[in-house]
């Protein structure tokens, strides 16, 4: 096998009492689109913040491109966060800037690029997501899925080995849900992305996950393929799947 390009070992998280990571084991490997299910406080959105350093685990290992993450200080995590892309639940985009400005707004904290440099990144990331000529256009007036599409530009602006996703349809109709699977999949095959998808659109699980991962009660319960997801015989999988609660109906 491949070395992975992100490698969990006994990923613990507490909240308190609630423990809500508790001792996660996963590897993600380079150049992959994983997939990430799970019900509502199984811990993916937590997991996800760990691996760009937005929330330091209460204990285990995290590796990216074998580099420990676990403890660093902000500064010592500037060179992993610029290998991270992160598209934000719901985009996070800031509604005083243009779509240029938000596109450009990690360039710019970094401070590694001239302006020009900067003017050419954001066109290209823009033509990645189909928006060129949007750039002087503010988020009030944009569609939900063009911001959606604003807030992907921004993830991979600067060329990221991984893009990390927060339920990436959240709030998208089927058509403009598929169009963002069909970008997720470009950046892959064209880029060569490796790509972490916290998701509850099975659909889109079936279009663009070469592995997924169903994380539930903090741990991971099962891994596998896409084509081993819909044959699996795992009963809580299944359930969820199916979308059953166990709740007799009336």
């Amino acid at each position: 096998m491949p070395e992975p390009y992100i490698r969990i070992r006994g990923l613990t998280q507490q909240f308190g009492v609630n423990e809500v990571l508790r001792g996660i084991d996963l590897d993600v490997f380079r150049g992959e689109t994983m997939a990430i299910l799970g019900s509502s406080g199984g811990g993916k959105s937590v997991l996800l913040r760990h691996l760009s350093g937005l929330m330091q685990a209460t204990g285990g290992s995290i590796q990216i491109n074998g580099v420990e993450i676990t403890g660093l200080s902000e500064r010592e995590l500037g060179p992993i966060r610029r290998q991270m892309g992160v598209l934000f639940q719901g985009g996070a985009l800031f509604d005083s800037l243009t779509v240029a400005e938000n596109v450009a707004f990690p360039l710019r904290e970094n401070g590694l690029m001239e302006e020009a440099e900067i003017v050419s990144h954001v066109a290209a990331a823009l033509a990645i997501v189909r928006l060129s000529g949007q750039e002087e256009k503010f988020p009030s007036e944009l569609s939900g899925g063009m911001r959606k599409r604003v807030a992907l530009a921004r993830a991979v602006v600067g060329r990221p080995a991984c893009v990390l996703y927060d339920e990436p349809h959240a709030g998208l109709d089927p058509i403009t849900a598929d169009s963002i699977d069909h970008l997720i999949r470009d950046l892959q095959r064209t880029l060569g992305m490796t790509n972490v998808v916290v998701t509850h659109e099975l659909r889109s699980v079936f279009h663009i996950a070469d592995r997924v991962v169903f994380l539930e009660g903090g741990k991971v319960q099962w891994t596998g393929t896409a084509e081993e997801l819909r044959t699996t015989t795992h009963a809580e999988l299944r359930a969820f799947v199916a979308g059953d609660s166990g709740e007799p109906w009336e």
